[in-house]
């Protein structure tokens, strides 16, 4: 449990949550979210994503991207913590803002998948962060509701028969 000192030098933590519907089996939606080159498709706000592990998959993966957010553009370096294959990738953000982003997959027949997003972000700054990133919050909840829009989209055309 985190004191009232820690929280004040820290900050708190901000979560956002989303959830979509995507028209493909979670195999699909899994080849799409860990496909780390080309994370930039389907997550507008980032780019020059670049795996800086030798490993590619599983937990211990590690990767940086550049994001930008509302003006602010920061490198974001990443480590696979959990690795579920098509059912939950979670990794821990290390760079300036901090914390863990979580994707669950879940079935719904053989053609569509559940996909919830959690992020949980600690940010810098202390106090002054916190509230920071709480003004941001909906900003940010916009863009990644946009990011899993174009997920759909790569979903739809990687299933879509030819």
């Amino acid at each position: 449990m985190m004191s009232v000192v820690q929280s004040v030098m820290r900050g708190w933590p901000v979560a956002i949550e989303l959830a979509e519907t995507m028209p493909g089996p979670p195999e699909v939606v899994w080849s799409l979210i860990t496909d780390w080159e080309n994370q930039s498709d389907w997550q507008l706000e980032a780019r020059d994503f670049v795996v800086k592990s030798t490993e590619r998959e599983g937990v211990g993966v590690t990767a940086e991207a550049t994001i930008s957010i509302g003006g602010i553009t920061t490198r974001d370096e990443v480590e696979v913590v959990t690795w579920e294959p098509d059912k939950l990738l979670a990794i821990e953000h290390k760079g300036w803002v901090s914390g863990r982003g979580e994707l669950h997959l879940t079935p719904l027949g053989s053609d569509r998948t559940h996909v919830f997003w959690l992020e949980t972000l600690y940010p810098p700054l202390g106090i002054a962060g916190a509230v920071g990133l709480m003004i941001f919050r909906p900003l940010m909840s916009r863009i990644f509701k946009r990011d899993l829009r174009v997920l759909q989209g790569l979903v739809r055309a990687a299933t879509r028969p030819p």
